[in-house]
């Protein structure tokens, strides 16, 4: 039995997909440490992993901005946020003596921590994969698409000079390399996937963008639904049958009244049933008359409702694509910041849905797209493929094999 030390990112979005990891590690002997914030202790303890507290240290939120300045702002977020984990933890992850460390690709303190104490340190990609070998194909899909840098003044003034992409990252990895110290660091593949000589991808190749850049220390899972705990309260017997439409914008995000009241419009009174999920930032009240074959709540059994689904209305976070993609619904993406945009286009190229470019839709627009979804079989039809293509990918047991060889073959050369 080997002792695993895992740093976790406090958003649903990057817990959820490690959760089956975990679990699987634990069945295979492992013991694991799990760091996170406290409001994901149940969650987390619930795989069979032990709890250990970030102590208020990491508070990852969603930024709104968008273009090169945010790049800048997040890139120093991280580096910041790794200075102050990595001298706060040092000590305690010292004394628990893991035999690896494993980490999410935001979380850049665990590659350090473990290059500290010369372990085998493996880097797992929650998030939609974006690497720096996709931007040098195909600079202009990471400017306009990743980046949204289209408006921004730098890049238009630039804009059509073939190494903008590669100046850019220079410049950016001078300003962070001096403050921090650091000044061979690459921004991309260190500071926002924080890679490592194994990097696990929970999605198979067949729906990543570019993914003939990955190499083979890339291992691709596929995508594995953990069971977890949803509210039980929710009124499955009012689904009585109707072509049923699910429409959830995320946790975090608000602000999103014309968004949700676009959806009464496009919606309200139709042949379909609509589940709307607010989350809890939202009051439904504020939203006026609820049209009465819509059921709102600030939380759903998102899992539960996946599969009775016959579409699905999303914001495009990376755990919501893939939820979907393993109950085969067909998405409308309307992406609202970051790598949702990613997630949104990922979903257009491999036919598994529409993305909605408009992110305050007219009722006309939300309608025909979701009839187009509905009717359409081609949609359905490639979630399916998507699906299998995970399956094939090998799952956990996969996963769970590679950590497993990788860190004592480490242990052995070392």
């Amino acid at each position: 039995m080997s002792r695993v030390v895992f740093f976790g990112v406090d958003l649903h979005g990057h817990v959820n997909p490690t959760l089956g990891l975990i679990h699987k590690l634990i069945e295979r002997g492992e013991e694991v440490f799990y760091y996170c914030s406290d409001p994901f202790r149940e969650k987390i303890e619930q795989t069979g992993a032990t709890f250990r507290s970030y102590q208020g240290l990491l508070s990852f939120g969603r930024h709104n901005g968008t273009g090169i300045e945010t790049l800048l702002i997040f890139a120093d977020f991280i580096m910041d946020k790794c200075r102050n984990i990595v001298e706060a933890l040092r000590e305690e992850v010292r004394e628990l003596q893991p035999d690896y460390i494993i980490h999410d690709s935001f979380c850049l303190w665990g590659k350090e921590l473990a290059a500290e104490l010369q372990i085998p340190g493996i880097s797992v990609f929650s998030n939609f994969p974006f690497i720096d070998e996709m931007a040098k194909k195909d600079p202009a899909f990471f400017m306009d698409v990743v980046l949204l840098a289209s408006d921004d003044p730098l890049y238009l003034k630039h804009k059509g000079q073939h190494d903008l992409y590669k100046k850019l990252m220079d410049k950016l990895s001078r300003v962070i390399g001096l403050k921090y110290g650091k000044p061979s660091m690459n921004v991309m593949n260190d500071i926002f996937c924080s890679k490592e000589p194994l990097n696990l991808v929970f999605t198979s190749r067949e729906f990543q963008i570019y993914e003939e850049v990955f190499d083979d220390t890339h291992v691709f899972a596929g995508y594995e639904i953990y069971p977890r705990e949803e509210p039980l309260d929710f009124p499955f017997e009012q689904l009585d049958g109707r072509p049923l439409i699910y429409a959830a914008f995320g946790t975090i995000l608000h602000n999103l009244s014309e968004l949700y009241q676009a959806c009464f419009d496009a919606l309200g009174d139709s042949k379909y049933q609509v589940v709307m999920s607010l989350g809890i930032q939202t009051d439904v009240a504020s939203l006026g008359p609820v049209p009465d074959n819509f059921i709102v709540r600030p939380y759903v059994p998102q899992l539960k409702l996946l599969g009775r689904a016959d579409a699905f209305i999303t914001h495009g976070g990376a755990n919501s694509i893939y939820e979907s993609l393993c109950s085969a619904v067909p998405m409308i993406v309307l992406p609202q910041v970051f790598d949702e945009f990613m997630g949104a286009l990922m979903v257009e190229r491999s036919g598994t849905g529409i993305y909605l470019r408009d992110q305050r839709p007219t009722k006309e627009q939300l309608r025909e797209m979701v009839e187009e979804v509905l009717e359409n079989p081609l949609y359905r039809e490639k979630c399916e493929w998507i699906m299998q293509s995970f399956k094939s990918a090998g799952g956990l047991e996969h996963a769970v094999d590679k950590v497993i060889q990788f860190a004592k073959q480490k242990v052995c050369h070392e």
